[in-house]
């Protein structure tokens, strides 16, 4: 089953997702559709994104100030529909 995490913040949406990098899986983390980074795991890529060691947004929004959920359990997991 294929799927992601996102959190919904009043300045758009982030996003921790599997992805094909270099023609490896690696954990894409995203703002709106602007990659940031990519991790080996889901959890690495969540703390690296909490503790501001991302590529930071091209619009210059400050991600270390935002009240992020810190564990995966606090993200909203969706199921991504298709083959």
């Amino acid at each position: 089953m294929a799927g992601y995490w996102f959190c919904e913040t009043a300045q758009g949406e982030f996003r921790i997702a599997l992805t094909r990098w270099a023609g490896a899986d690696r954990v894409g983390v995203f703002y709106e559709d602007e990659v940031l980074g990519c991790y080996d795991t889901a959890e690495a890529a969540l703390s690296r994104l909490i503790q501001g060691d991302t590529h930071g947004p091209s619009c210059g929004l400050d991600i270390t100030r935002l009240p992020l959920p810190t564990t995966l359990s606090g993200w909203v997991f969706a199921i991504r529909a298709g083959p």
